[in-house]
């Protein structure tokens, strides 16, 4: 299972015991958890702006997931995706959102999110 950076952020942000955690401990189950080494930026980027020591965050990031490096296909793939994604309606939908997607699908990996704009999209888990 790929973690999209919402499903991350939502692991840092909650309790334990809180409706959105154990939804997503329960849809990961036993299963390995991937990210793509670009949610590190991402990662970063939401601790800084909640003043929160960004290296710890990676470093807590890197003890529970494996990290997907970026490839030249994944890159392709991505600008693909990111393209259908946006004429079918998806004006919001990223190429980091993409290059989230293409990382999976090149690991044969469903991503977990709580972002609808991977709605629609079989091999992804949009949870509420």
């Amino acid at each position: 299972m790929l973690l999209d950076s919402s499903a991350i952020i939502e692991v840092f942000r909650s309790s334990s015991d809180s409706r959105r955690f154990r939804a997503i401990v329960r849809r990961i189950g036993d299963e390995e958890v991937y990210v793509s080494v670009i949610q590190l930026a991402e990662v970063a980027d939401w601790a800084v702006r909640n003043r929160l020591p960004p290296r710890d965050r990676i470093e807590s990031v890197k003890d529970f997931v494996r990290i997907v490096q970026l490839n030249e296909e994944i890159c392709v793939e991505a600008a693909a995706i990111k393209r259908r994604r946006r004429e079918e309606g998806h004006a919001d939908f990223s190429l980091l959102d993409a290059i989230i997607l293409a990382t999976a699908r090149s690991i044969g990996q469903k991503v977990l999110t709580f972002d609808g704009d991977f709605s629609r999209e079989s091999d992804c888990i949009v949870l509420k």
